[in-house]
C-alpha cells in the first residue's frame, strides 16, 4: 500500500489526527498579561507596565544557563542552570522557525500562496507562534546583537518576558542574578518585566495562547493553514504538555530552596512562589489549566466574532489568504468560525450504529443537562468541557450562570450554519466570566491528599450517571475530552504516589489506550539532534571527554531533580556543556537541522508517531475508556 501523504493521513479511519507529533510543538509567547484575572485582552500592560523593556535573544540567557559555574553554585538550590541547554538541544520550541524554513512550512506556503517563502513573511500569521515576530518589534534595541532571532524560535524571553531595560539594574536581567530577587514578590518581579510562571492560571494562559490560539495577538491557526498540512491543535493539559517540553526546571516539591529537611519555607516563601498544596502542585496545575482551556477557548471566538476589531490582519488572518473573496469578516465568518470549531462535529466516523449519534451533539458538562445542538453544526471546541464539572466540585462554586451561558451558545450554534457571529460571542462572555470566576475560587483551594483523592475519584465516576435530558442514556465522551481528562487523572494519580502493581498496570493501560504521551520516538529524535549540535559546534580538544559530556548529560535529564546529577555538571566537569556554552551559532544550527538527511529521519520518526495516534483516534469506544477508569477507581484510597 503507497504512504499516504499528510493531508491525506489527516483523513485516515475517518478522523481528524488531532496530534501534536506532526509539526513543532509551540509554546506561546504572549505579551505581558497583568498577574490579575480581571485583566482583559484590551487592558493588556505591553504599552504600560512593560513598555520601556525589549526582548532579548537566547544567547543573552546562554552565558549563565547552560552550565552551572562554581561562581553561581549557590543559585543550584532554586534553578539548575543548564535550562539554556535542555531548550535548544531538546526542546521542539527551538525548532519552531526551523520548521517554518523546511519543507512542511515550503508546503503549506505554496499551497496557500503559491509562493514556498510566503509563511516566512509577517502578513502570513504563521510567525508570532512560530517567531516571535511580535514581540521582535517591542522596544527594539538599536543594537544589533540584542535583538531576538527569528532562528531561536520560541526562547527565553517569551515565555518569562522581556529583560532588557534602558538602564542598568531596571529589567530583570540584571536584577535576578542578586540573591535578593529572591525575596521579590511576584507583582515586584512583574514591574521588572518578568512573568510569574509558577501561577498555573498564568502558565496556561501563556500556553494556550499559541496551542489553542489568541486573536487579540495574531495567532490563529485557520482551517485553511489545516487543510494546506498544518497539525490541528490537539487537547491541551498543562502539567503533561509542561513535562514532556520537556522542561527545563524542577517542579516546586523538588526545589531544594522549598523542600530542605532543616527549615520550612517562610509565609513569604509560600505566597511568593505559590507554595500552598505543595505535594499537589501540579494537580493543581492540571486541574486549573483544564478551566483555563475552556476560558481562553471562547476567547478565541468570541475575539474573532467581533467584526469591529481594527487590526485585521492579527485577528483574521484568512482575509490575507485569498482576497479575492472579500475583506469584510462578516462576509466569510463561516470560513472564520472553523478555526475555533470542533473538527470531529464535521470529520468524524460515520459507523453505525456509533456513539456520537446516540450520544447527539452539542455542550455536554457532567452533571448538567446537555445543551443539544442539531446536528451538522458545528459547535465550538469542546474537549475541555468536562474540566468545568471538576473544577466546580472542587470549590462548591454554583454553575446557573454556566448552565445559562452554555444554553445560549447552543442557540447561537443553531441559529446559523457555523453559528450567529454576535451571539457566539455573547453567549461565549457569559461563560469566560463564569470560569473567570471559578479560577478565583480554584487560586484560593490548593490541592491536600483529600482533595486530590476526591478529585481523581470523581474523574473515574464522571459519566457514570445518566444525563439530565437524556434519560436512560449515560453520556459518551469523545477522543479528544476522554485524553484530556485521563491526562489530568494520571497526574493526580502519580502526586497520590500509587505504587502497588495493580495500580500500575491500570494506570499505564489508561496511558496507553488513549496515546496521552505520544513522543515515544524522543530519545531517538535526540540522538539525530545532538548529532545536528557536534556538527554545528567547533571541534572539541578533548573529543573523547566530549562525548563523555553528552551522554552524562543525556543522563541527566532522565531526571533533572536529582541533586547528584546536577552535581555532575558543575564547573567544566562536562566537556559537551562547556564547548555549547562558549561558541553557537543559531543560524548554522538552523542550516544543519534543515539537511535532507536529517529532515528525512526527524519526519519519519513523526510519521510514525502519528500513525500511531490516528489508530489510537481510530479504536477509540467510550465504553473502553470508562472500563479503564473503573479499574483505576479500584485502586484509588478510600476518601
Amino acid at each position: 500500500m503507497p504512504k499516504v501523504s499528510l493531508p491525506a493521513k489527516l483523513f485516515a479511519a475517518g478522523a481528524v489526527a488531532l496530534a501534536a507529533v506532526a509539526g513543532a510543538v509551540l509554546l506561546p509567547h504572549r505579551p505581558a498579561r497583568a498577574q490579575d484575572l480581571s485583566q482583559s485582552v484590551a487592558d493588556d500592560p505591553t504599552t504600560k507596565a512593560w513598555q520601556k523593556y525589549h526582548y532579548q535573544p537566547a544567547r543573552q540567557c546562554k552565558r549563565c544557563h547552560t552550565a552551572p559555574t562554581e561562581d553561581y553554585k549557590d543559585s543550584l538550590e532554586l534553578v539548575t542552570l543548564t535550562e539554556y541547554s535542555i531548550w535548544q538541544t531538546h526542546d521542539k520550541h527551538a525548532q519552531a522557525y526551523a520548521v517554518l524554513k523546511g519543507p512542511r512550512g515550503k508546503q503549506i506556503s505554496q499551497v496557500m500562496f503559491k509562493d514556498d517563502k510566503a509563511v516566512l513573511k509577517a502578513e502570513a500569521g504563521c510567525l508570532n507562534c512560530h517567531g516571535m515576530s511580535d514581540l521582535s518589534k517591542v522596544n527594539a534595541p538599536a543594537n544589533e546583537r540584542d535583538r531576538l532571532q527569528l532562528d531561536d524560535g520560541i526562547s527565553c524571553g517569551g515565555c518569562h518576558g522581556p529583560s532588557g531595560g534602558p538602564k542598568p539594574g531596571e529589567a530583570w536581567v540584571n536584577l535576578h542574578v542578586d540573591k535578593s530577587w529572591r525575596q521579590f514578590s511576584p507583582e515586584e518581579k512583574f514591574k521588572a518585566g518578568m512573568r510569574d510562571l509558577r501561577d498555573p492560571v498564568i502558565r496556561a494562559e501563556l500556553c494556550m495562547s499559541c496551542h489553542v490560539g489568541s486573536a487579540a495577538e495574531g495567532k490563529v491557526v485557520s482551517h485553511a493553514m489545516m487543510a494546506a498540512g498544518h497539525p490541528p491543535l490537539p487537547p491541551i493539559e498543562i502539567a503533561t504538555f509542561s513535562r514532556n517540553e520537556p522542561q527545563h526546571w524542577r517542579n516546586a516539591n523538588r526545589v531544594p530552596l522549598f523542600t530542605a529537611r532543616d527549615k520550612k519555607p517562610s509565609d513569604k516563601d509560600v505566597k511568593n512562589y505559590h507554595l500552598d498544596g505543595l505535594a499537589f502542585n501540579q494537580s493543581q496545575f492540571a486541574l486549573v489549566g483544564t478551566v483555563v482551556a475552556v476560558r481562553e477557548t471562547l476567547k478565541l471566538a468570541q475575539q474573532r466574532a467581533a467584526a469591529n476589531a481594527t487590526n485585521k490582519a492579527k485577528v483574521w488572518p484568512e482575509l490575507a489568504t485569498n482576497t479575492s473573496f472579500g475583506t469584510d469578516p462578516k462576509d466569510r465568518w463561516p470560513e472564520i468560525a472553523m478555526a475555533h470549531s470542533d473538527c470531529y462535529a464535521c470529520h468524524h466516523d460515520l459507523r453505525f450504529p456509533g456513539y456520537r449519534q446516540d450520544r447527539g451533539f452539542g455542550y455536554f458538562v457532567p452533571g448538567l443537562e446537555a445543551d443539544r445542538v442539531i446536528p451538522g453544526r458545528s459547535v465550538v471546541r469542546t474537549w475541555p468541557l468536562a474540566g468545568l464539572a471538576l473544577g466546580a466540585l472542587q470549590v462548591n462554586t454554583k454553575t446557573d450562570q454556566l448552565k445559562q451561558g452554555l444554553a445560549a451558545l447552543a442557540r447561537a450554534t443553531n441559529a446559523r450554519p457555523f453559528g450567529d457571529p454576535a451571539a457566539v460571542g455573547s453567549a461565549s462572555g457569559e461563560v469566560i466570566k463564569w470560569c473567570d470566576s471559578l479560577l478565583t475560587d480554584l487560586r484560593k483551594a490548593p490541592l491536600d491528599r483529600a482533595r486530590a483523592t476526591k478529585l481523581a475519584r470523581e474523574i473515574c465516576t464522571l459519566w457514570a450517571n445518566g444525563s439530565k435530558g437524556r434519560k436512560g442514556r449515560k453520556p459518551a465522551p469523545d477522543y479528544e475530552t476522554a485524553r484530556q481528562m485521563a491526562s489530568l487523572l494520571l497526574v493526580v494519580c502519580e502526586e497520590l504516589n500509587l505504587t502497588g502493581n495493580e495500580a500500575r498496570k491500570a494506570m499505564n493501560d489508561l496511558r496507553t489506550y488513549l496515546d496521552t504521551e505520544p513522543y515515544y520516538r524522543r530519545p531517538d529524535r535526540v540522538k539525530v539532534l545532538f548529532d545536528v549540535m557536534n556538527e554545528t559546534l567547533p571541534r572539541p580538544d578533548n573529543p573523547t571527554r566530549y562525548k563523555e559530556g553528552q551522554e552524562a548529560f543525556a543522563e541527566y535529564l532522565k531526571d533533572i531533580g536529582n541533586p547528584d546529577a546536577l552535581q555532575k555538571m558543575v564547573g567544566g566537569k562536562n566537556a559537551f556543556l562547556s564547548t555549547l556554552s562558549q561558541d553557537f551559532n543559531i543560524t548554522k544550527f538552523t542550516e544543519n537541522l534543515l539537511k535532507e538527511n536529517v529532515v528525512k529521519v526527524l519526519q519519519g520518526y513523526s510519521d510514525e508517531e502519528e500513525d500511531r495516534s490516528l489508530k489510537t483516534i481510530a479504536r477509540y469506544e467510550p465504553e473502553m475508556f470508562k472500563k479503564y477508569l473503573q479499574a483505576l477507581l479500584k485502586q484509588l484510597p478510600a476518601q
